[in-house]
């Protein structure tokens, strides 16, 4: 049977033994534990995880969703310009030990990435966030600038390239026009499947849902929101941010913005349940699991096409494109949207079955479980 070795940022708190002193502070990958729900029972392929955290003292192995999980340690301080060649030195020992035919790496904006292309082993990278990319939108702090140079190494070292969107993957190839690039979706948390979308006609209001950070275009909402034509309406913003940019926008802000900040899965599905719409106008967005979320419950989406989440909706129909920093586009399309509620109510629903088909995690596990054993050792 063919050993597979997925190097992650696998959030640590849904594994048994480590709870919630392991969840992430900030943003972590929520979709990849679905997947490896859903691979529990598979026989085709034996699945060992390779996560690094500074949150542990020592290795610890754990069996979870008939799957292994390797949990080695590390530190924040000086890995990425070190190229991280302890971490990789690590994982690199583990690959030796389960003697893996196959390493996926996950990301470009940690070691996994780097790791799997250097394995010296047949490799598979995944794309998150394109880096290279954002950093031509948008100001990003210094160590994810020195993350894009090396994702540009990667994407010509990688043997196969994963992305979730067309929009992704024509990005990728501009940056590697021989790359081999398959499209892999990522699933939703069954948690946004199981909410139903109730708004209530007398509580109208927009949902933000991300970082808040300028390539998210959160300062565009902000403006937007200060004009009296949406001074009535109400703007609910779910994320965290930090450092004086973030602090400055929020203080600033008009009263009708309520600035909640970070907030869990089932939170978050709570206000998608009452929200009138999703609002995301961001610069750049390799394919945010924001907008996949909002149309599986299904809310319009209000959003540029400056990202992946332009083939989740279609312009006029479940929501609206607007070009990145159209303020005055951002208060048209949000009146349109909160002044009428059985127009909002008829757009949320418009496709949202063909949505909830696509982003079911049983089929990302599927479309990797084929990836995986089309590639030979």
């Amino acid at each position: 049977m063919k050993k597979i070795a997925i190097l992650a940022a696998f959030p640590l708190h849904h594994l048994k033994g480590f709870g919630k002193a392991f969840q992430p502070k900030g943003h972590y990958a929520t979709w990849l534990p679905q997947i490896a729900e859903a691979w529990d029972g598979q026989k085709e392929v034996e699945i060992h995880w390779i996560v690094m955290s500074e949150l542990v003292q020592e290795r610890r192995d754990v069996s979870e969703w008939g799957q292994m999980f390797h949990v080695l340690p590390t530190t924040q301080r000086g890995r990425s310009t070190s190229l991280f060649r302890e971490d990789r030195r690590a994982i690199g020992a583990v690959l030796d030990e389960i003697q893996a035919d196959l390493v996926h790496g996950w990301g470009t904006e940690d070691v996994y990435g780097l790791a799997a292309v250097l394995s010296r082993r047949p490799n598979i990278v995944s794309m998150q966030g394109i880096l290279s990319y954002y950093a031509l939108k948008s100001r990003m702090p210094a160590r994810s600038y020195l993350q894009a140079i090396l994702e540009l190494f990667i994407l010509w070292k990688a043997e196969k390239v994963t992305t979730e969107s067309q929009w992704g993957r024509n990005v990728v190839l501009r940056r590697n026009p021989f790359a081999k690039v398959d499209l892999v979706e990522y699933g939703v948390q069954q948690v946004f499947f199981q909410t139903k979308w109730q708004p209530e006609e007398k509580n109208p209001f927009a949902l933000f849902v991300g970082g808040i950070s300028p390539r998210k275009g959160i300062q565009d909402l902000v403006e937007a929101f200060r004009d009296p034509k949406l001074l009535g309406s109400e703007l609910v913003v779910i994320g965290g941010g930090e450092g004086e940019w973030s602090e400055n926008l929020q203080k600033g802000a008009s009263s009708n913005i309520r600035w909640l900040g970070r907030k869990t899965a089932e939170e978050t599905a709570q206000f998608m349940s009452k929200a009138w719409c999703l609002v995301l106008p961001t610069r750049a967005d390799t394919s945010p699991n924001v907008v996949k979320e909002a149309r599986v419950v299904g809310l319009p989406v209000i959003t540029t096409q400056s990202g992946g989440q332009a083939s989740y909706m279609k312009n006029g129909e479940d929501g609206y494109f607007l070009e990145c920093g159209d303020v005055n586009g951002l208060i048209q399309k949000i009146g349109k949207v909160l002044g009428f509620f059985a127009k909002a109510k008829e757009m949320g629903e418009k496709g949202k079955t063909g949505y909830r088909d696509l982003f079911l995690a049983t089929k990302t596990s599927k479309s990797l479980i084929k990836l995986y054993k089309q590639i030979k050792p």
